[in-house]
């Protein structure tokens, strides 16, 4: 008897979902459905303890979802369904950050700009193994987004397990309320190039986008950087929506595709004033869901240069449907592809690890795709949008690691400001302030060897400047400071100094 046949029966009856008349023909079907319902009766009647029947059908829906090995697809209590209601409204308690499933693990997808798991130090790729000692293991990606969100100001400890760090570490994080600004800076970094950072794709997002972009083209900026690293998306439409603050009227932005129909084409319906400028986008392993259409979007049409490194591959619609208990189901409907068609989902093996191109991949997923721009161009279908040009930045040491996760930064700095009234804005984190931050860091027990804070003494500059510039005079000013000693806006501003036109720039992706 397979397990997830019977199941599919079970939901189908529980949901009131119509089974056709080509389905009852198959006897093998109906037999199971027969079978299935003995079972449950006997249960009932004659097992040895009393078993509630409700507990058995939810074991069964959620042994029927499993089977699906999609970490999109749920099924929601009502307090997951609630919760999950929410999060759509743009503002709550909890610590800012993006949670989702890969290898059967919850992982952080991305910490949201300003917010308490930024500060905190999470990383896009950082497995969440516990809440509060409980262990994730085995639980719904909503019961966990649930168990972290809270109370502004009650605290969370999150046991972490980070690529390259060998123990699991705790983290204890504040919680805050959470409202998320689309835009949370932009503004010019060269004397023709501005730079543009959207963290979300909420109701706001194209708007703020446009009222930036218009602003940095008023101050003279003539090529754009673009920033989509660490955004983990948000709504469909809005990605729709930004696509078409960049692209001509009628171009295919995504398009989705079910088991049924012939899915669905989203086309930009306006044409901003704009023109062709060089434009650089910026991405990274945090970029997800609606990131990835417009990235994909911008480089399917040769509109921009994507640089960085390859994006998650959350590329799939959800359904929600609400049933009279309250409860709901969550179920993927269709994926999302490129206007070149490559599929943005991630594709996975039966183990539920990610589909590596071999010579077993199917043909989709292996082969080269040609973008719809004037430049015709080569890409590859493997999941996630893939740069054209993939930049590997430094990860942090442990010692980073630990500063960030400690919160140790903040707090020095917190007081370092209170006892230092008179810092002038153009200053400078000198050697005196440096060996300061180290004393502070051995009282804290913070543990490291003098060539661990050697190597790190570069980064914790930039960090404690960062800081003090963000307590001083405010958030966007610390953006301000943290984009200037960014290397990757570095090396496009860099390219994009050397040319005059959009097709130039596609020069260093062929270099490359």
């Amino acid at each position: 008897m397979k397990k997830t046949f019977i199941l599919v029966i079970v939901l189908s009856l529980l949901f009131g979902i119509f089974i056709g008349s080509s389905l009852w023909a198959k006897s093998d079907t109906y037999t199971q459905l027969r079978i299935f319902n003995k079972i449950l009766k006997e249960i009932e009647t004659n097992y040895v303890d009393r078993i509630e029947s409700d507990s058995l059908i939810r074991g069964a829906i959620d042994g029927m979802i499993e089977a699906l090995d999609d970490p999109h697809t749920d099924y929601l209590s009502k307090k997951e369904f609630e919760s999950l209601m929410m999060s759509t409204k743009g503002e709550y308690g909890g610590i800012g950050t993006m949670i989702g499933r890969r290898h059967d693990t919850i992982i952080v997808v991305g910490p949201f700009e300003g917010t308490p798991a930024y500060r905190a130090g999470l990383q896009p790729g950082d497995a969440i193994i516990a809440v509060d000692g409980v262990p994730t293991a085995d639980r719904a990606v909503d019961v966990v987004v649930r168990e972290i969100k809270g109370r502004p100001g009650t605290q969370v400890v999150l046991t972490i397990l980070r690529l390259l760090i060998e123990e699991p570490f705790d983290v204890e994080i504040t919680r805050a309320k959470i409202t998320l600004d689309a835009v949370p800076f932009y503004g010019m970094v060269d004397d023709n190039i501005g730079y543009v950072q959207l963290a979300t794709f909420n109701r706001r997002a194209d708007a703020e986008l446009k009222a930036a972009v218009d602003s940095l083209f008023a101050h003279g900026a003539q090529k754009i950087i673009f920033d989509l690293r660490l955004n983990s998306g948000g709504l469909l439409n809005e990605g729709v929506a930004v696509s078409e603050l960049f692209l001509e009227k009628g171009k295919d932005v995504v398009n989705t595709r079910g088991r049924t129909g012939s899915g669905r084409a989203f086309k930009s319906t306006k044409t901003y004033s704009y023109g062709d400028f060089p434009m650089i986008t910026l991405v990274d392993g945090g970029s997800a869901s609606a990131s990835e259409i417009v990235a994909g979007a911008l480089q399917d049409w040769d509109r921009s240069l994507i640089m960085g490194k390859p994006t998650f591959g959350k590329g799939s619609v959800q359904h929600i449907l609400p049933f009279e208990d309250s409860t709901a189901l969550r179920i993927t409907t269709a994926r999302w592809y490129t206007p070149s068609g490559r599929s943005i989902d991630k594709p996975f093996n039966e183990d539920g690890d990610d589909i590596e191109i071999d010579d077993d991949t199917t043909e989709v997923e292996k082969k080269a795709f040609t973008t719809r721009g004037p430049l015709k161009r080569k890409v590859f279908g493997e999941g996630g949008i893939t740069p054209d040009i993939v930049i590997e930045l430094p990860t942090l040491t442990k010692l980073e690691t630990a500063i960030l996760t400690g919160q140790h930064n903040f707090d020095f700095v917190v007081q370092y400001t209170a006892r230092n009234e008179n810092i002038e804005r153009d200053f400078e984190v000198d050697d005196a302030l440096v060996r300061e931050f180290a004393v502070y860091l051995m009282e804290k027990d913070v543990e490291f060897t003098e060539a661990e804070y050697d190597s790190a003494r570069t980064w914790i500059k930039k960090r404690l400047k960062q800081d003090i510039v963000t307590d001083l005079w405010g958030l966007k000013e610390g953006y301000r400071v943290r984009v200037q000693h960014d290397p990757l806006v570095q090396e496009a501003m860099q390219m994009l100094r050397e040319v005059t036109s959009t097709r130039d720039l596609f020069r260093f992706a062929e270099e490359g």
